[in-house]
């Protein structure tokens, strides 16, 4: 057990608790202390009571045996067992601790019993674990999963609500109800932010509903599906999977009211107040409202959901056609022979470069005020088929293939921070990558050009930059990317965020997906395994509400309150916020981090199950071909340049990666 003098010193060494973690170091420091603190009266670190000289003494002595060993517990008036790996030396509290930590109890409560000859005996704390012991204070090996007097509220059924829904009825949790304005599944990005045209950019292993370490990949969809495909996928899915009658459509949750207990009521083993949430519901086809109770609730509003809006000197005089492109604003067909200018390098801008070439249009200018990076259709299967995550500077060298088509240097961009050597890089940037290869196929056929420049005004059929160009085009589309819905602060009464907490309370999980790009190493570039460890979490705590004490009480959960000079509501949280959020709940919450080991290498198996590596350069290079050759027909300038990635090129990369994967794990 961890020792403390009366007054300890700066130097302070902490005793790992459990032999049978760290027997040698524990047994080690054990010896060293006793000839140091020599004379000194030593704590009990837990109960601060005053150690014995005989138990000083006796800590002081040789370690005792080492020797690998097996107990078995067994539940009193039960047949269930649980094996334990030992050392001959543990001692029943260690024991103990490690089954109450488990089970979300206090040690005390439990009892341990061995049989000696004919009798039966209590086990002490201090006596070395028997080989068999009977355990009283338990039901199971099991923890108890809190059980809440109201049915859990889940907001929105698209992808994240929809697998909060799957993982409930996996661990058997039937107390629970979605509401949707809409009147199927489906959600804001695909139902009313994304447009006719527009296909999922990352890839099918790590975009699907199934994605469970229990669930097979889907076997009837393309790689990188679109809309209409997406959205039949969410809707099978859900009837597949038993969610449907537990969905609430075309209903709208018009206020949710916070309804707290008496504090003084409180349970003495209980650390927080009970509260529940009266939801205000209106019917969105008979107009009837009506109210209901829940005792929690998660909410998944979609993070990016109100398109930025600009206006420019002279769009009345402009003569062409102007819009923002984005939920079915714009018909495509329009395109077609046209001049077409986007405004903005956002993911979104990306997509709609091939969507504009798709749809025949003769020239694309992107203008910017500053290019960001965008990810090749290699470089996005190559981090999500990582075993554990890809390294900046072998990112970056994923990509300069596809960038060799192109004017720019990956290196030279304004969110590319490397060492000289390049061995270390930090990417940060206000958008996410747009994923895909047709912009770097665009550059280099002549059919698009990136312009880092501004709108100055507009003319008839003109678009004036500040830097003095003018491109005569017959269409402006505007991509400026989305902001947060305030109504989404309004409706849960968020007034900062910790973590993924509103306000601190572990009963209103409200999760989006963050903005932006901020890392060194990149595990994954698309939205299921994050969405994968956001149920888990929210489900965890519901179930064991003890374990969030600890990380509330630490004041370590990183806070966001909203910024209203930035249009950015409180929820809306970014990549460093959520990276430091999903490490420190796992490094302080030993339960969730036992349960999420499960997912060590799902990311890894479920890609390469989808999508084999020699299959997917076939398929990108197929994709690349046909574009090129009906471009080049339609009277493209440029030739028709070899699609980057072979077989070759990317088992090297692949080679790189293990080998990086390999010193990780042998540090």
């Amino acid at each position: 057990d961890t020792l403390l003098a009366e007054k300890p010193p700066p130097w302070l060494v902490q005793i790992p608790f459990s032999r049978a973690m760290s027997t040698a170091v524990a047994t080690q420091v054990v010896v060293d202390l006793g000839a140091l603190f020599s004379g000194e009266r030593l704590h009990h670190a837990c109960t601060g009571e005053k150690l014995s000289d005989q138990v000083v003494a006796d800590l002081a002595k040789q370690p005792r045996s080492l020797s690998s060993a097996v107990t078995e517990l067994m539940v009193f008036g039960t047949d269930e067992t649980l094996k334990l790996s030992v050392v001959s030396s543990t001692q029943v509290i260690e024991v103990k601790q490690l089954l109450a930590q488990r089970l979300g109890i206090d040690p005390s409560a439990l009892t341990f019993l061995t049989k000696q000859g004919c009798l039966v005996r209590r086990h002490y704390d201090t006596d070395e674990i028997a080989r068999k012991v009977t355990v009283k204070g338990i039901a199971c090996f099991r923890r108890a999963k809190k059980i809440w007097e109201h049915p859990i509220a889940i907001i929105g059924t698209g992808h994240s609500g929809l697998r909060q829904a799957m993982w409930f009825l996996k661990h058997g949790e039937t107390n629970f109800v979605l509401y949707d304005r809409r009147h199927d599944v489906g959600g804001t990005s695909w139902w009313d932010s994304a447009n006719a045209a527009s296909k999922l950019q990352t890839e099918l292993g790590t975009y699907h509903l199934q994605y469970d370490e229990d669930n097979p990949v889907p076997k009837n969809m393309p790689t990188w599906p679109n809309r209409a495909e997406l959205l039949r996928h969410f809707r099978e899915v859900s009837e597949e999977y038993g969610i449907i009658p537990y969905c609430r459509f075309k209903t709208d949750v018009a206020a949710v009211a916070v309804e707290k207990a008496d504090s003084r009521e409180r349970p003495s083993d209980q650390w927080y107040v009970d509260q529940t949430y009266r939801f205000s519901l209106k019917d969105l086809e008979s107009g009837g409202q009506s109210e209901v109770q829940h005792s929690c609730l998660c909410y998944f509003p979609g993070n990016l959901t109100v398109p930025k809006e600009e206006q420019y000197a002279g769009e009345d005089q402009f003569g062409g056609f102007i819009a923002y492109a984005v939920a079915n604003a714009v018909d495509y067909t329009r395109v077609a022979g046209e001049e077409v200018a986007l405004v903005g390098h956002g993911a979104f801008a990306v997509e709609n470069v091939r969507t504009c070439c798709e749809y025949g249009a003769k020239k694309v200018w992107m203008i910017c005020r500053r290019r960001n990076l965008a990810c090749p259709r290699v470089s996005s299967w190559f981090i999500n088929q990582s075993k554990q995550w890809i390294s900046g500077p072998l990112y970056m060298r994923c990509t300069e293939p596809m960038y060799k088509l192109t004017p720019f240097d990956p290196w030279d961009y304004h969110s590319v921070f490397a060492n000289q050597s390049r061995t270390v890089v930090t990417i940060t940037q206000k958008a996410r990558f747009g994923i895909g290869d047709v912009y770097f196929l665009a550059i280099a056929m002549g059919l698009l050009e990136v312009l880092e420049d501004s709108v100055k005004r507009l003319s008839h059929r003109t678009i004036h930059l500040e830097s003095g160009q003018k491109l005569e085009v017959g269409i402006l589309l505007k991509l400026f990317g989305f902001s947060g819905a305030w109504e989404v602060d309004r409706l849960v009464g968020c007034k900062e965020m910790e973590g993924n907490w509103v306000n601190g309370d572990f009963r209103r999980f409200l999760c989006a997906e963050a903005i932006g790009v901020n890392a060194q190493n990149f595990g994954g570039t698309s939205f299921s395994p994050g969405v994968r460890s956001w149920v888990e979490q929210s489900a965890y705590f519901f179930w064991y509400p003890k374990d969030f004490q600890a990380i509330s009480q630490s004041g370590m959960l990183p806070r966001h309150k909203a910024e209203q000079d930035k249009d950015r509501p409180a929820f809306v949280i970014d990549a460093r916020y959520a990276n430091t959020t999903g490490m420190l709940v796992g490094g302080m919450c030993p339960g969730l981090a036992e349960a999420s080991a499960a997912t060590a290498f799902l990311k890894s198996r479920k890609q390469l199950e989808c999508h084999p590596m020699r299959a997917f350069v076939d398929e990108c290079r197929s994709e690349w071909d046909d574009y090129a050759r009906k471009w080049k027909a339609n009277g493209a300038p440029g030739p028709i340049p070899e699609y980057p990635y072979t077989y070759d090129v990317v088992e090297s990369l692949l080679a790189e990666e293990a080998r990086e994967f390999a010193a990780l794990q042998s540090r």
